[in-house]
C-alpha cells in the first residue's frame, strides 16, 4: 500500500510541472464573438500557475530513495533538537499569554527538558497548566468548605461565583512546572 502511495504521489508530483492551458478543442467549439471576449477577459491577467509540496518527517531515513532524487523536492532542511536558549524562546512563546508568577524561570526549565523539541514543550505546558487549574480549585473548594455554614450542601461549592480578586490572583508558578 505505501508503494502505491509513494507512487500517486510521485505522478501527481511529475505532472504539476506542466503549464496547463486551455484545451485548443474546446475553445475553437466556442462561438468566434465568444471565443474574443473569453481571450479578452483571460489574456494578459493569466499566468503560469505553480504548486509548492512542502513534506516533513521525524524519520527521514524511512523516505523512499525516489522522493530524494533531483527534480522532486529541491531543499531539504533538517531541523535537529533545539539547544537550551531555543528552548527558553520556545518557552517564552509558549508561555507569553499565559499569567505566571514573578519566581518563573523559563531558563531553569528549559535546561532541565534536554532533548525536548517544540511539541514536548507545547504538552509540558498544557500539562502545567492543568495541573495549575487543578491546584487552584482543590484550594478554593478547601476554602468555600470552612466558610460553609451548618445546613449547607457542602456538594454546592463549586457554584459559588469567582470574585474579581480571585481572578485576578490566578497565576501559575513554577511548582507547577516542577510537578
Amino acid at each position: 500500500m505505501e508503494q502505491h502511495i509513494v507512487t500517486q504521489l510521485l505522478t501527481c508530483m511529475d505532472e504539476s510541472h506542466r503549464v496547463v492551458k486551455p484545451n485548443d478543442a474546446e475553445e475553437s467549439a466556442l462561438p468566434s464573438d465568444k471565443r474574443n471576449s473569453e481571450a479578452k477577459s483571460e489574456g494578459s491577467n493569466r499566468g503560469p500557475s505553480y504548486v509548492l509540496v512542502i513534506g516533513a518527517t521525524n524519520r527521514p531515513d524511512a523516505i523512499d530513495p525516489t522522493l530524494r532524487r533531483p527534480g522532486r523536492f529541491d531543499r531539504e532542511i533538517a531541523l535537529g533538537i533545539p539547544d537550551e536558549n531555543a528552548r527558553a524562546q520556545i518557552l517564552s512563546v509558549l508561555t507569553r499569554n499565559l499569567r505566571v508568577e514573578d519566581a518563573f524561570d523559563v531558563m531553569k526549565i528549559a535546561s532541565s527538558t534536554p532533548g525536548f523539541v517544540g511539541a514536548d514543550l507545547a504538552t509540558l505546558t498544557n500539562k502545567e497548566g492543568n495541573l495549575a487549574m487543578k491546584r487552584i480549585i482543590d484550594v478554593r473548594k478547601l476554602e468555600l468548605l470552612g466558610e460553609l455554614a451548618d445546613g449547607e450542601d457542602a456538594e454546592e461549592w463549586w457554584r459559588k461565583p469567582w470574585s474579581p480578586e480571585e481572578m485576578a490572583n490566578l497565576s501559575i508558578n513554577m511548582a507547577d512546572f516542577e510537578v
